[in-house]
């Protein structure tokens, strides 16, 4: 949300602000609009957990009840699978009741808060926190607390409630939303071991890091349309279609850019476009072949 403050959208009217992008700015009005809202603590809530998320090793659920945990196990054998690649990946949820937990919390403050110097400060800090907003609705129950869907090159993949969430509110079947974020981000991993192969590609760009993002979209369509994955008929990928248009967005100049409306559902229609062409081949392509054949789509 603070890209929309930092970088205007762009000029041009053809960039159209979708329901998901506007949901996204409801929720943050939502919070800033609570009586307990202010800044500095909001953030540091929401930068502790992203930090714990991204470090965090044990159990883990999917969803905010674990209603994806059988599908998570499901498209995870499958992306294994499918793009063969010789590293360890593992998924870790992140949850807003992790936040309202006294443990977790206090585990989190005292594993990544420097002014804290040991597990009673921690704990008490983390008493005072859950009190301070206890008749809260929005701290820090708001999505804004659980919006990360990301990857490390370590082979950390995050997928948040609260994009899951949000993504469904805009009219995404859930399955279709966490099946096409897993698959997006699963494509980050294979560009981490190929990084090597195929940086010199990306570097000649206008843009690498907003073309990493577009070829993910690319190989997750692939994904999920080819008949050695997912397998998706017309009806879901459409679905999924409208998840890649509706995750677009027009803040072109800010750094968290990862493509317009019209090119995450570009980059995504002609992934699928490759995996339906191969409806009578066996395997799906190598990482190499999919990462030319969508440089060759651009």
């Amino acid at each position: 949300m603070l890209s929309e403050i930092e970088y205007p959208p762009a000029k041009n009217r053809s960039c159209e602000i979708t329901s998901f992008q506007s949901l996204l700015r409801k929720n943050f009005e939502k919070l800033i609009e609570d009586p307990n809202f202010d800044v500095e603590p909001v953030f540091y809530l929401r930068d502790l957990h992203t930090k714990y998320v991204t470090h965090y090793i044990g159990p883990n659920y999917y969803g905010s009840d674990g209603q994806y945990d059988h599908l998570a196990d499901k498209r995870i054998r499958e992306l294994q699978k499918f793009w063969q690649l010789d590293r360890q990946i593992y998924l870790n949820g992140q949850h807003t009741a992790t936040l309202e937990d006294p443990q977790q919390l206090a585990d989190m403050i005292e594993s990544f808060d420097r002014s804290i110097r040991n597990a009673t400060e921690a704990r008490i800090k983390a008493s005072h926190i859950i009190e301070t907003y206890e008749k809260s609705t929005q701290i820090s129950e708001n999505t804004f607390f659980a919006l990360d869907a990301f990857t490390r090159s370590n082979g950390l993949l995050v997928i948040s409630d609260g994009i899951l969430e949000l993504l469904e509110e805009s009219g995404i079947p859930g399955e279709i939303a966490f099946s096409g974020l897993l698959a997006h981000e699963w494509w980050h991993q294979a560009q981490f071991e190929y990084n090597q192969q195929w940086k010199s590609d990306y570097i000649n760009l206008e843009n690498p890091e907003l073309l990493r993002e577009l070829e993910a979209d690319f190989a997750a369509a692939y994904f999920l349309g080819h008949k050695r994955g997912a397998t998706y008929n017309w009806k879901r990928i459409e679905s999924f279609f409208d998840m890649s248009y509706s995750s677009g967005d027009c803040f072109t100049e800010s750094p968290g850019h990862h493509g317009t409306p019209a090119q995450r559902l570009k980059a995504a229609q002609s992934g699928f476009e490759l995996a339906y062409s191969e409806k009578k081949k066996g395997k799906p392509g190598k990482p190499l072949e999919i990462h030319t054949a969508f440089l060759e789509s651009m």
